[in-house]
């Protein structure tokens, strides 16, 4: 069993790697086989799955690159840490948060891919509109 930290290196590894050999070893560590990753552009099952994810990822925002930015913290088996969107040079286009779980051997099992920050409570659209949710 890997420790988390190798686990979250690998996971960003995964998505950094172009090459699809390589990045499948590094999803081998990170990944659970039938893990499910979630984000506001897409849900897939499985390490081929998001392999797949990630090279569209690649062909669309060629040069661009996701990096882990964070520590992971965890608790019982549920993992949380952040990552940014770079642009060529490393220029900053979107930060956001994921959220997971751990399967028994301390890989991801499912992640959730929140994009960008919440918006404070009284921010744009007031308290009222917040609390009417």
């Amino acid at each position: 069993m890997a420790s988390l930290d190798a686990v979250i290196e690998a996971y960003g590894a995964a998505w950094a790697e172009k090459d699809p050999l390589k990045r499948m070893k590094h999803l081998e560590i990170a990944w659970a086989e039938d893990g499910r990753y979630v984000d506001p552009n897409g849900d897939v099952s499985g390490r081929e799955g998001l392999a797949g994810y990630m090279d569209a990822f690649h062909a669309q925002a060629k040069g661009s690159q996701i990096v882990v930015t964070s520590a992971a913290v965890q608790h019982h088996e549920m993992v949380h840490f952040t990552w940014a969107m770079k642009a060529v040079g490393g220029i900053p286009l979107l930060k956001g948060h994921d959220f997971g779980t751990l399967d028994t051997d301390g890989r991801i099992k499912q992640l959730v891919g929140f994009f960008g920050d919440p918006e404070p409570i009284g921010g744009k659209k007031g308290l009222l509109s917040w609390l009417k949710r």
